[in-house]
């Protein structure tokens, strides 16, 4: 996959309000599928292609005329091992189909799907605000179920890479307040996975912590006589 960084990196605020998701193994089949809440909410689903020929399914309920968004997205890791796999959609109605031959596995009857194939090339990586983590923008899917009943999302590589991928998956921002409380549990773990390092927070605890420290001896402290 040729990849070029010609221009500088953009800044993406899209990642806001995205929640990180480190599922285990998917199934490779739509029966084994790795069930999520709902394809609604934003989040960034952080997995890895293990095996030459695998295939990762996620699965949630949607409801009729549900928006369904995902986009491919290709970390840039400061080592390497990154893999960009084709996507596709497959709900049981979809305004349109494309490339279905394509899909890994027979599409059962009934069933609809969009698939969209890696890019031949990578340019203008985003940069996360937050944890400051790079990205190659993949091909996004934006569709609608006409029906209701369980839409999956459908990950692997047609030449059997294997590396790490991330999905953006959703158009609702999360309003709830433990969305924002697990920020920095969330820097930690996408910092992490990604092999970036952490020492920033790392010195930033013991700064707190010897600050904290100081404020409760000069409490502690008797006043002169």
């Amino acid at each position: 996959m040729a990849t070029t960084s010609i221009q500088p990196d953009r800044t993406g605020a899209d990642f806001a309000g995205c929640t990180p998701t480190f599922p285990p193994l998917p199934g490779a089949t739509l029966q084994t599928s790795h069930r999520l809440t709902n394809f609604q909410s934003k989040r960034l689903i952080f997995n890895r292609l293990g095996q030459p020929g695998q295939v990762h399914v996620y699965s949630a309920e949607c409801r009729a005329g549900e928006r369904l968004y995902v986009q491919m997205l290709v970390p840039m890791l400061p080592v390497g091992g990154s893999v960009t796999p084709a996507l596709a959609v497959v709900a049981q109605s979809l305004p349109y189909s494309a490339d279905v031959q394509k899909l890994p596995f027979a599409m059962p009857a009934g069933y609809s799907a969009v698939v969209a194939s890696p890019p031949t090339q990578l340019v203008a990586p985003v940069r996360d605000v937050l944890t400051r983590a790079r990205y190659y923008l993949g091909p996004t899917i934006d569709t609608r179920t006409l029906v209701g009943g369980r839409a999956y999302i459908v990950v692997w590589s047609p030449f059997n890479h294997m590396g790490k991928y991330v999905l953006r998956v959703g158009h609702r921002w999360s309003l709830h307040w433990t969305y924002w409380a697990q920020l920095p549990y969330f820097w930690w773990r996408i910092r992490g996975w990604f092999g970036l390092s952490r020492a920033t927070m790392v010195a930033a605890l013991v700064g707190v912590t010897l600050l904290a420290a100081l404020l409760s001896a000069a409490l502690r402290r008797k006043p002169r006589s």
